[in-house]
């Protein structure tokens, strides 16, 4: 008798609380600065490196959005000018004034050359700085590379993330299936990371940005937006995907429960097929007795695993699974497929969808 074949889509973890354990690696050899058992912050050096940069070239006219005959006019380091790395090569007020651009060098260097909207860098070596990202103790130490770090907390995998790792008090503005709107976002948010349930309206990230919040994490936006985050001076973080999705419910639980907390969002490491991986919101909780370790590794589509859709018309649906098609089925498509009967998250009936076409949550 032939073996029932499996089936591995990929998983993604949202849990209250689990002991944590994330490798933090220098893309190149280098230099590790913490040992085994030292407990560390977010902004704890782990690792540095010296990279060669030669000479680098600065897009300022991109960064600065006009056109490359006007971007001189914004320089604030002219050619033979030395300048550090982080310092400000140009600059350009935005918004009336209520926001301005900055374009910063990438490396210690001499300016040698302006012009087409670019500036050409000298530079000499560029030091690279591997950050631990969230509070933790080191549990073991990569040789040359970094660290692995544990801690016990909340942790949720998000869909996408537009910055760097930061991290801020989260404070909720809304329920759990309601719009962020400008409204929602009050004074008293300043500074904090603001947690919408539903997607993102045009007018809460205008509202955000003139209260200087520290990041918005919502379940969705529209893709139409993504232009208008890029000048943010903020990180946005969604945890479902692009569209008007609700932020599914256990994630919005796990805020809810730490409203008020410290949470530390993460930027991914490449997934293992090399494409990128998935933003981490970590959320630190300290407990007298260490939690289980997260879930970890492949999981098979079975009855009774919970899942989210991933095509239309049922994008962004959970439900459980029931039973899997025993052969191939052809779709509408012409292709073929093996299919899952999902049972729909609410009471809204049962449906089969192609295996590929979900992720299974694990929670």
């Amino acid at each position: 008798m032939m073996e029932a074949l499996r089936f591995y889509p990929e998983a993604v973890t949202f849990i209250p609380l689990a002991t944590i354990r994330r490798e933090r690696r220098l893309p190149i050899p280098g230099k590790v600065r913490v040992q085994r058992g030292d407990v560390v912050d977010a902004a704890t050096v782990l690792a540095v490196a010296e990279q060669p940069a030669g000479v680098v070239i600065v897009d300022i006219a991109r960064a600065l959005k006009v056109p490359p005959q006007r971007a001189a006019a914004y320089l604030q380091r002219k050619p033979g000018a030395s300048v550090r790395a982080h310092e400000v090569l140009a600059r350009r007020r935005i918004w009336l004034g209520l926001r301005t651009l900055r374009v910063r060098s990438p490396v210690d260097g001499e300016v040698v050359m302006a012009g087409g909207g670019k500036v050409l860098i000298r530079a000499g070596m560029r030091s690279l700085e591997l950050r631990a990202g969230f509070p933790g103790k080191v549990v073991e130490v990569l040789p040359a590379y970094g660290a692995v770090l544990e801690t016990t907390g909340a942790l949720i995998q998000a869909f996408w993330s537009s910055g760097v790792d930061f991290n801020g008090m989260i404070r909720i503005v809304t329920s759990g299936a309601e719009p962020l709107r400008a409204r929602a976002i009050d004074p008293v948010a300043q500074g904090a990371i603001v947690v919408g349930g539903a997607w993102i309206e045009p007018s809460a990230l205008e509202q955000a940005e003139r209260l200087q919040v520290r990041g918005i994490i919502a379940g969705s936006m529209e893709t139409s937006l993504l232009s208008m985050v890029r000048d943010l001076s903020f990180p946005v973080v969604l945890t479902e995907g692009f569209g008007r999705l609700p932020m599914h419910p256990g994630i919005f639980r796990i805020f809810s429960l730490y409203q008020g907390r410290e949470a530390f969002v993460v930027q991914p490491s490449p997934g293992p097929d090399g494409g990128p991986g998935r933003p981490e919101i970590l959320i630190p909780v300290p407990t007298e007795n260490p939690p289980p370790l997260e879930p970890a590794g492949e999981v098979d589509l079975r009855p009774g695993v919970q899942v989210r859709l991933l095509r239309e018309p049922y994008r962004g649906r959970t439900g459980t699974v029931l039973r899997i098609s025993p052969y191939p089925w052809t779709l509408d498509s012409g292709l073929r497929s093996w299919c899952a009967e999902i049972q729909l998250d609410g009471g809204e009936g049962k449906v089969w969808i192609p295996v590929y076409n979900m992720e299974i949550l694990r929670s």
